[in-house]
């Protein structure tokens, strides 16, 4: 008999093997096309391989995980590796225990979809021409789901066809292939997808070169788990260190295709480098923007999101009154080097460990990477005309009733920004005419807890009144050619490759703006350091870090750092310090690979869980 398949927005939870209980098995879907009547008309199979991208584990605005989404992946990604913190639920110092992103029922979900589309396009009604087509691009995002499952859990058990449960589950029960096969397996799915494919397509689609695109990606991420990682449970998780440099030269070369297909650019827009890269995250054209490679777009009122509403600042927060949820911390910030090239970190004593008392308190940022102002909002720049002051109090020498010191001298602070202070009488009082912190924070709900707010994909044309939940349309950009870039340089780094690795990272401190590296500036670190500031809030660090091995060292007992502003009242100027905030993270080594689900193991017993859990 002719099984049932899913149509547009509806779908079965699991495959029967990687059911949590058997319950599972007498789910239906509550409206259902028949194959026939789907592989037969072309509207139903461009549908149902709509549905295929839709559920791609794209970490956007809206991507959950194990059901839940927290202002959207990028927030959660940044949250976890120390790029921000969230105002809210402050930094709760928990990394989870190995279930934060869980994707297994998802992924097993969407393969079977997957499986289903490939096994069926053969003999749909279609030209061979569309056949190849669509195949190449269910390839593709076949590819796309099993990394979405290797890169969280390691060896996963590859399911190329579709299972059918036939009364005896003993057959679907399977165990997990190793890491590398996994790795090899999505390798090859994508090339496969670029030899069929054609080298363009619509926005939001394969073609042959997203295909090479995300085969960089997934190639470093196996060759850095290859070199960094360790093999444990016979080779389920951890790839053999021999394999390394085969899978640097895949995403080496994968990169170059792309580079030479002379199809994609960096954004070069507008003169003003500030400017420039903050369009970048707006311009959706392709005609405009050639950066962008592979995108998941958004239209109203079918498909939005809410990322303007959560992510503006509290003082220019939108009518459903929210904001202000993720705020870089002054460790992110510090990453962005000075246009010189040297490092980044803020100067906020002399060298004689005496405060810097800056009259104009944007001058700390001086010659900052332009990057920094285009990735985020500063304390005291504005937001489309609109001032955005951050104060954690007011230093009075003259001060009545003091409630802590900075630098030796009496310093006013306050819970909330509605106490204002009397500067004639020296003390927090309703009449003054000086607010004690200010609106957009350090202090009180839902304002930034580090003094700094994010501003990559931030919609600077959309009005106020207009940032509530599920009215925003910026489209996510999943690929872009600056990543091909830094994949090829750190792939040419690790090959031994430097000038090849030069050339590449150049090209995008060139864009930003900032000195270019020569001779023996380009090294691995710097490499990863140039990854870690121009790809920013992209729900990349976090895996970086993963894959580089190095969470467990940079997040071992952390705190993180916010900038507090005070305004010295004698001086009438700007002094900073750097205070830790939030709670003390730790990243555990267990957490290199997430849990299985206990009761993925009890439906499948021959699933062995992962390392130290």
């Amino acid at each position: 008999m002719k099984k049932n398949i899913k149509y547009i927005l509806l779908f079965l939870t699991t495959a029967i093997v990687f059911a949590s209980c058997k319950n599972d098995l007498i789910i239906q879907p509550t409206t259902i096309l028949g194959t026939n009547q789907v592989f037969t008309n072309e509207s139903a199979i461009i549908a149902y391989l709509a549905t295929l991208y839709s559920n791609l584990p794209i970490e956007d605005f809206n991507f959950t995980t194990n059901g839940f989404n927290q202002m959207g992946s990028p927030h959660r990604t940044c949250n976890y590796s120390g790029e921000a913190l969230n105002c809210y639920c402050d930094m709760l110092g928990d990394l989870g225990s190995g279930t934060s992103w869980g994707w297994w029922s998802g992924g097993y979900s969407t393969i079977r979809d997957v499986n289903n589309f490939i096994a069926n396009i053969p003999s749909a009604n279609l030209t061979s021409d569309k056949k190849r087509l669509y195949l190449g691009e269910a390839m593709f995002i076949r590819g796309y789901d099993y990394f979405g499952l290797v890169k969280r859990y390691g060896g996963v058990p590859l399911v190329k066809n579709v299972q059918t449960y036939t009364g005896n589950i003993t057959p679907l029960q399977i165990p997990r292939n190793t890491e590398q096969e996994v790795y090899d397996y999505i390798g090859t799915q994508l090339d496969s997808a670029a030899m069929l494919l054609p080298a363009t397509s619509q926005s939001g689609r394969a073609n042959k070169y997203v295909a090479l695109a995300l085969k960089s990606r997934v190639m470093l991420y196996a060759a850095t788990e290859a070199k960094y990682g360790t093999v444990q449970l016979n080779g389920l998780v951890g790839i053999p260190a021999s394999a390394a440099t085969a899978y640097f030269q895949a995403a080496f070369n994968a990169a170059d295709s792309v580079m030479q297909s002379g199809l994609y650019a960096l954004y070069n827009k507008y003169p003003d480098k500030v400017a420039n890269f903050t369009n970048l995250f707006l311009d959706d054209n392709p005609s405009s923007n050639r950066e962008i490679i592979f995108e998941r777009n958004y239209i109203y009122p079918q498909a939005t999101h809410s990322y303007d509403c959560w992510e503006l600042p509290f003082g220019v927060r939108g009518p459903w009154g929210y904001g202000s949820r993720m705020d870089p911390t002054l460790e992110m910030v510090e990453q962005f080097e000075n246009v010189d090239g040297t490092p980044g970190t803020l100067q906020v004593t002399d060298s004689n460990g005496n405060p810097i008392e800056y009259t104009n308190p944007l001058d700390i940022f001086k010659n900052k990477d332009p990057r920094l102002a285009a990735t985020m909002i500063l304390p005291f720049s504005t937001w489309e005309g609109t001032p955005i002051p951050v104060q954690a109090g007011i230093i009075d020498d003259a001060a009545v009733s003091p409630n802590t010191t900075v630098y030796g001298r009496k310093t006013v602070t306050a819970g909330n920004y509605n106490q204002l202070y009397d500067i004639n009488t020296h003390q927090i009082d309703a009449n003054g005419t000086l607010q004690v912190v200010a609106i957009n924070g350090i202090q009180g709900n839902e304002t930034s807890p580090t003094g700094f707010y994010i501003r990559k994909y931030l919609n600077f044309n959309m009005p106020q009144s207009q940032a509530y939940g599920y009215n925003s349309t910026q489209s996510y950009f999943d690929i872009r050619y600056a990543e091909v870039l830094l994949n090829y340089a750190e792939a040419a780094i690790e090959l031994g490759d430097v000038a090849d690795a030069e050339s590449a990272v150049n090209q995008i401190r060139d864009r930003a703006g900032i000195a270019e590296l020569t001779g023996a500036e380009v090294t691995r670190d710097a490499i990863r350091h140039e990854r870690t500031v121009e790809l920013a809030f992209e729900s990349q660090h976090y895996w970086d870090i993963r894959r580089w091995h190095i969470a467990d060292k940079l997040i071992l007992n952390k705190r993180f750092t916010a900038l507090y502003p005070y305004y010295d009242l004698q001086n009438h100027a700007y002094v900073f310090t750097k205070v830790p905030v939030g709670n003390q993270y730790t990243f555990l080594p267990e957490l290199y690979y997430e849990k299985i689900d206990p009761g993925q193991i009890s439906a499948d017993p021959k699933l062995i869980q992962n390392p130290l859990y």
